[in-house]
This record gives C-alpha cells, structure tokens and sequence, in this order.
C-alpha cells in the first residue's frame, strides 16, 4: 500500500524534526539535480524507491521535485528579475556576445516579452567555418511560462549540427519572429550567399524575407509533405518525393508532370501556400548543402528536451553551458585531424567507389569523360574534374563527387596517382572545421556574482495570455501530430487493437 512517509532527522540542536513526504523527496531529489540537472521525476521515483525501500506516487515525487528545484534555482519571478544581470555578465566575460532583452509595460509593470542570444564565437564559427546555410526553429517550453525556444542551427564541415543564436520568444507570430529575425541580421549581418530553411512557422516566412532579402528560403518538404496529404489523397501524389530529391530540372518536371495530370488543384495549392523552395533542382550550388528537410532544428530541439522546464535564466546558462562543452570536444577532435579534408568525407568517398561496378567511365582527357550507367542504358553523363561538375549536378549542389565522379576517377587513378581531397570542396577542410570551433565559449561565474543592473524597475513575468493551467503536472514530451500517429496511439492504448 502507498503511504506518506515520514523520515525522522536531527538538527544541529539535537531536537528532532519531521518533515513531509515531498520535502524528504525535495531534499533528497536537489542532491540528484545537483548532479544532474537534466533527471527527471521518474528516474527519481525509481532511485529512492530502490536505495531506500519506500513506496512513493510519481505526484508526490513530482511535487518534490519542483520544491528542489525552486530551492537551487530560485523562484519563476526571481529568473526574469535576473535576466539583466545575466545579460551583463555575458558581456563582460564574452565582449561582442549579442544579448537582447525585450519588454512590454502594462499597468505601469515591465513585463519580459522576448530574449535573443548570439554568442561572438558561435558567430565567428558559423561565419568563418560553416556553410552558408541555417535552419530556424522554435520548440515549447514545458516550465511554467509557456513560451517557445527559438534556435538558430548551421552546418559543419562535418555535417554535424553548430548553434548559432538562440532566444525565447512568447509564441509564433509576426511581430515576435520579426524581432528574432532582426537580432539574427545583427548577429550574422548580411552574407553574400545564404540559405535559410524553416518550417511553416507563422509569419517567420516574411521576417526572413525582410530582414535577408537576397537570401534563398527553403522550407521544410517533410512538413510541406504531411501539409499536402491532408487536401490530396492517391498513390501519384508520392512522386512529390522524387520530385523533391531530383538534382536536374528535367527529372523534376517528369514527375510533377504526373502530379499535376492527376488533379488540376495540386498547382495553384503549392503556387499559393507552399512558395518556397522545397525542391533539390531550384537549390543555389554555390551553398553546398542539398537538405529538403529541416532537420537541424530538429537536432536541437532533441539535444535540450530533458532541460526545456527550467526557470530562464537557468535554461539559457544551461544551453550556454552545453554549448561551451560541445565547442571545446569539438575542437579537440579537430585538432587531431591531419590532411587537407576532413577523413570522415574521405572514408566516406573511398568506401563508395567500391560499389560502382555498374558504372563505366570513358576518359577524353585526364579532366573529362563520359558514364554510363549499365542498368539504364540511355543513362550517360559527362564529368569535369577541372571544375568538379557532372551532368547529374549532385557534384555541384553538395561540393563532393557523385558516383559518376567517383567512377571517372577510379579510371584515372589506374594511370596516376588520383588525391581524392583535390575533388572536395573546401568547405569540407579540416582548417574551416577548426575555424568553426576556434572561439572559446566563456566560463561564467554563479548568479551571485553576477553584475547588478540597476535597471530602474522590476522585470517581471509575461503577461499571462490564454487559458489558465490546467490541473496535473506539465507534459514533457510535445504532443504528436496526426500523421506521426499520435492520434492513433491514444486510441489504442485506450481500447486496444480491436482489428
């Protein structure tokens, strides 16, 4: 049976005192946070069940849990009352960091609205080490205000995923992504070639065009995708899949030439709702990144999930705290690299080349020839080694020999001797990699150490918008869209499968 526990202790005095079940979880569970501020109410459950053979309800260990949390971090209301603070503390350790704080004023109150932070090394990093490419996304948080994390995410050399900026706005609307996006344009300025992919996010689509007019906007086919299914039904609309994957225009037309046979409706539904690029053939080359879906976003917004119920404060240092580590492993990996590109790039090409037996090269010259494909014999192309083209075009869009390439090559490595790095674009070198984790991400000093802004008011909350709180604790996992089976999930745990 489940029953309150009573744990007996004694003080400095020698009286003896009795504390609830929920504070004996609370003192219990903020020696775990301490060492883990990522744990959840569950694993902690578990662990005081087995270490000290009680029987707990998971409310009364999620109840613990928030009263240790409030004692290490402090309250709701102190975290916005410290985002000043914060905010001078990054400028002082990181000068040239951006740290925006944006407010609204109600009834003679100043109410926190938006946050944006960029700091100078993952700035110089994505300038100076990445391609010209970033994603933008936003995720809800869990804790007791329900805003969103807006996140800024780029591309290494490595394909791995860089932080750019992130902040915290109240929702997705106009007027929030149009800040956001105006400290991004501080942050990065306005390169000369940039691609920037997002989700159907409200009013992000025209922030973006704003703020970088001449940039190339993707949006996220995966999201397009499940956004189409729900007005067009039928086997041929697949061909969208191919259609988006294809690197030449004639490939494309093919298959939306089918799609747009089936039903007159499809063209004038993309035409209207779904005007950016999606489609591999309509990519700028010179970005070297071939990416349909917006999954880098993606990749952030799984990387801080276990940390998204945090007070502000405390959720932007830990997102800056896991930022610093990441630059300083990244960077020792970097320094360990020898060569010109990255040997992850070159393992990668080299294992290719041993299934191409399909493909038969012809060289004209020691930098040109023709491939043919043996399985499609009206499949030929012409591949330039001098300029790293093909007639496939996936050379040009991802800076990394295609099949046909590789095949080509294989040919003149039986004269000569072939360096597989001379056909790799450099944004694949070890020197952009290093470069992307050169800055040193600044160590900050405890919030009672912090510098105290005397800013004249009080910062408080957000105003309070929608409907209040319901009863319970708050939802960790985001709910699931229809076409992720969320709904079907549900419906089976409640009654089974009855098919």
């Amino acid at each position: 049976m489940k029953h309150q526990i009573e744990h007996i202790c004694s003080s400095t005095s020698g009286k003896v005192t009795r504390m609830t079940s929920q504070s004996w979880v609370a003192d219990k569970a903020a020696t775990m946070l301490k060492k883990d501020p990522t744990i959840g109410a569950v694993k902690i459950l578990k662990e005081l069940q087995e270490e000290h053979h009680v029987t707990l309800d998971y409310h009364t260990v999620w109840k613990g849990k928030q009263k240790a949390t409030t004692s290490l971090y402090g309250s709701w209301e102190e975290s916005f009352r410290m985002l000043y603070n914060y905010k001078a503390e990054i400028e002082l350790r990181s000068p040239r960091s951006i740290v925006e704080i944006d407010t609204t004023t109600s009834e003679g109150e100043v109410h926190f609205s938006k946050l944006f932070i960029a700091f100078k090394p993952c700035i110089d990093g994505f300038l100076n080490g990445c391609r010209p490419y970033i994603s933008i996304d936003s995720t809800h948080l869990n804790g007791k205000w329900k805003g969103q994390l807006a996140v800024v995410t780029a591309l290494d050399g490595h394909n791995w995923m860089f932080p750019v900026a992130y902040g915290f706005i109240e929702s997705e609307n106009g007027d929030n992504w149009a800040w956001f996006m105006n400290q991004v344009k501080k942050a990065i300025g306005d390169p000369p070639v940039l691609a920037v992919c997002t989700d159907a996010c409200k009013g992000l689509e025209n922030a973006v065009k704003k703020d970088f007019p001449q940039a190339e906007q993707r949006e996220c086919f995966r999201h397009m995708w499940h956004n189409f299914q729900k007005y067009f039904h039928g086997d041929v609309f697949g061909r969208l899949w191919p259609a988006a994957r294809a690197y030449r225009p004639e490939e494309y037309q093919h298959h939306m030439a089918k799609v747009f046979d089936a039903s007159e409706k499809v063209y004038p539904y993309l035409r209207d709702y779904h005007n950016l690029l999606w489609m591999r053939c309509m990519f700028n080359p010179d970005i070297k990144c071939d990416y349909i879906n917006n999954n880098l976003a993606e990749c952030f917004n799984s990387w801080v999930r276990e940390i998204k119920d945090l007070p502000i404060v405390q959720l932007a240092d830990k997102i800056r705290e896991m930022i610093m580590e990441l630059f300083r492993k990244r960077r020792m990996i970097g320094e360990r690299f020898t060569g010109i590109i990255l040997p992850f790039v070159i393992h990668q090409l080299n294992a290719k080349t041993r299934g191409l037996g399909h493909l038969k090269a012809k060289a004209s010259a020691d930098w040109s020839g023709e491939v043919k494909n043996a399985n499609k014999e009206d499949e030929r192309h012409v591949v330039k080694t001098l300029t790293h083209e093909c007639t496939c075009l996936q050379w040009q869009h991802t800076g990394k020999p295609c099949d046909h390439a590789l095949a080509f090559i294989n040919v003149l490595q039986a004269r000569n001797f072939v360096n597989m790095e001379d056909y790799v674009h450099e944004y694949y070198s070890v020197s952009r990699l290093r470069a992307a984790y050169e800055g040193v991400i600044e160590p900050l000093t405890d919030k009672n150490q912090w510098p105290h802004v005397d800013t004249g008011f009080v910062l408080r909350p957000p105003i309070p918008k929608g409907k209040k709180k319901g009863a319970g604790r708050t939802r960790k996992q985001r709910m699931k869209s229809w076409w992720e089976g969320g709904i079907l999930e549900q419906m089976q745990k409640m009654w089974g499968d009855r098919t």
